[in-house]
């Protein structure tokens, strides 16, 4: 009797034992599986394809409008990557940030800001007269005007700069425009050529197709119409 006691007793003491030893082969292997899948995700990590954030392209102009009666249209952009020509012939000028304040539903004084940098390595030679363009949603000119005051020449190499503008702008009528700078050649017989003018080293603004700089898009909405006062009875 006490013989059969001893051998249960053993026998409870292996099945213990054994239980034990399974539990910690489980334990130890959901261990090393975690830590082989981490290996792998830091090797990933090192060797795999990598994006920086100077890759991460914005595409175009970030812009921002507010306001309904006047409307400031501010944007920020990105420099393009394109690399410069080799004999430097082509000036590299980049729009940093561009802030625009109207009333579209009436005649009005527009506000223009426009920083630029000039990335070229040298002072601009050549100075053009740059234009502030709208052009409506089947592609008709509907406002051009020179900014006198924005003067490539005057910036610094590697030095951003702002100019201002104040211009008498028309009325818009209701629906989507397109922004542009148009910056021709100084030549009348190449001034229309699209091939002949600047175009800004800035990411989605360069259309090389129209010449033009495509820097903002807004859309006029119609004015609200005023109540007409009552003649007293």
């Amino acid at each position: 009797m006490n013989a059969q006691n001893h051998d249960t007793a053993d026998s409870g003491k292996v099945y213990a034992m054994r239980t034990k030893s399974r539990k910690l082969e489980r334990h130890y292997g959901q261990h090393l599986i975690v830590n082989l899948l981490a290996g792998i995700a830091i090797v990933v990590w090192l060797f795999g394809p990598r994006t920086h954030a100077s890759e991460i392209s914005t595409a175009g102009p970030q812009c921002e409008t507010t306001g309904t009666t006047e409307v400031t249209i501010s944007c920020s952009y990105s420099p393009s990557t394109a690399a410069t020509a080799p004999d430097g012939s082509t000036p590299r000028v980049m729009l940093d940030r561009a802030v625009i304040s109207f009333a579209p539903s009436t005649e009005s004084h527009m506000h223009i800001e426009l920083t630029f940098t000039n990335d070229t390595g040298a002072k601009i030679a050549e100075r053009r007269t740059v234009y502030l363009a709208f052009d409506d949603a089947r592609g008709e000119n509907h406002m051009r005007r020179p900014l006198p005051h924005v003067d490539f020449t005057k910036i610094e190499p590697g030095k951003a700069m702002k100019f201002e503008e104040i211009l008498l702008a028309p009325a818009f009528q209701p629906g989507p425009y397109t922004i542009s700078l148009w910056i021709p050649s100084n030549e009348d017989a190449l001034k229309f050529k699209p091939d002949h003018n600047v175009l800004l080293s800035n990411e989605g603004v360069p259309d090389a197709e129209s010449g033009l700089n495509r820097i903002a898009k807004f859309t006029a909405i119609p004015s609200p119409r005023r109540k007409s006062a009552k003649s007293p009875d």
